[in-house]
């Protein structure tokens, strides 16, 4: 019934999911080659099957969901957690409600990175067609007090510090995906719907994970529809919220790697080679030194070699992106569609070596680590965004666990 969120989706995990005829995965994720129009009539169709099938149910009560994920990281992503930070497992609980563009005051939600135009599009095409937004946009907010987080614990029963998923209150919805648990608990009582409305009502959101999605429904907002999608509002200072950089794959194919340090030397104020034997280990050491220090820049891998490429100091979290980027896009012409994006140093590295032509290697592109406070003083302070796809935040949601009408009831 669930799978990855669309846009995390591989081919190959798409013809995966989508054998199963109920599954998300035929109506939320655009496969790749496949024309917007096409994408979007099949889209209709095989929702349709899915809720005549009654694979899903509709709940026509007003009120929130508490959406829970525990989980643990994939090893590659877990060797770049700090070993202090490091758990056996996450246990991350968010409150899942319609966030209504008519409500929403100035300064009080902020995106962080730009979005692609094609899927903001595409996005906004399946909304129309469906009327409906699939998985919720994960939106961070921050309560010195943390009592919307305590609250949601008190109310089903849970002891996350222990990381416990049995609590009082069983869940109407549960699902496995690949290692990872997904739970959703109904809250509808009109007291306790109240309350929580209390809590969240003065809340500033920024957003996390779902550009594209919140983007798309601003579209909409400002196109004169009362558009509502689905949010889910989390702790930003849970331990559980893992926030990591998208590193990039530079084909061969598309610029090869003695053009890119040419005009690397010729862009920044130094390059130097890190000593040692190269290799994910030492890549993730230099960038966490990189991060510790303060030194602006980023790692570039190739053949072998591990380069750590200086820019001017910055205390802004997204300074490196904006290097990277600037480089990239302004001096070298690149567009953002031709790299490849990958979540982790050791993944980078290891899809570096077949990347391009065959027999020539592509370029790895590694940026250091960076916070949720930071990324949150840059987007409410400045209002700058960071480039296409810089941060990835962990845990996910999964498409096919709670869908919603797309536009808010009058």
């Amino acid at each position: 019934m669930v799978c990855p969120v669309y846009d995390t989706l591989s081919e190959t995990e798409l013809i995966r999911f989508a054998r199963h005829p109920s599954n998300a995965a035929r109506f939320v994720p655009r496969p790749r080659g496949v024309p917007l129009e096409r994408f979007v009539a099949g889209a209709v169709d095989n929702l349709g099957e899915a809720l005549r099938a009654g694979a899903y149910v509709r709940d026509e009560r007003p009120g929130y969901y508490i959406y829970g994920i525990r989980y643990v990281p994939p090893s590659d992503i877990l060797e770049t957690i700090p070993s202090e930070e490091r758990r056996k497992e996450y246990l991350l609980l968010g409150l899942v409600g319609a966030l209504d563009f008519t409500h929403l005051e100035h300064d009080t939600v902020a995106l962080h990175e730009r979005t692609f135009e094609d899927r903001v599009e595409e996005r906004v095409a399946l909304t129309d067609a469906t009327g409906m937004t699939f998985a919720p946009i994960l939106a961070g907010y921050h309560r010195p007090d943390h009592r919307l987080n305590d609250e949601l614990e008190r109310r089903l029963g849970l002891d996350r510090r222990g990381l416990s998923f049995e609590g009082t209150v069983p869940p109407v919805a549960e699902a496995m995906l690949d290692g990872t648990t997904h739970r959703l608990w109904r809250v509808d009582d009109p007291k306790a719907v109240t309350e929580l409305q209390g809590l969240v009502r003065d809340l500033r959101l920024l957003i996390l994970d779902g550009h594209h999605r919140f983007t798309a429904a601003a579209h909409r907002h400002y196109e004169g529809r009362r558009t509502a999608p689905l949010a889910m509002l989390v702790d930003g200072q849970d331990r559980a919220l893992r926030v990591l950089p998208w590193h990039r794959v530079l084909p061969a194919a598309v610029l090869p790697f003695s053009e890119l340090l040419d005009g690397a030397r010729k862009r920044f104020p130094w390059i130097e080679a890190v000593p040692g034997p190269a290799g994910p280990e030492a890549a993730i050491a230099r960038l966490r030194a990189m991060h510790e220090d303060g030194r602006r820049g980023f790692l570039v891998a190739h053949a072998g070699a591990l380069y750590e490429v200086g820019g001017v100091p910055s205390s802004d979290v997204g300074a490196d992106f904006d290097l990277l980027h600037g480089f990239l896009e302004d001096r070298l012409g690149i567009d953002p569609h031709e790299l490849e994006f990958v979540r982790s140093p050791r993944a980078a590295w290891e899809r570096s070596d077949d990347a391009g032509e065959p027999g020539r290697n592509g370029t790895a592109l590694l940026l250091p680590p960076l916070t949720e406070t930071g990324i949150e003083e840059r987007a409410f302070g400045t209002g700058a965004v960071m480039a296409h796809k810089s941060t990835m935040f962990l845990p996910k949601v999964v498409e096919g666990m709670i869908f919603a009408l797309a536009d808010a009831p009058d």
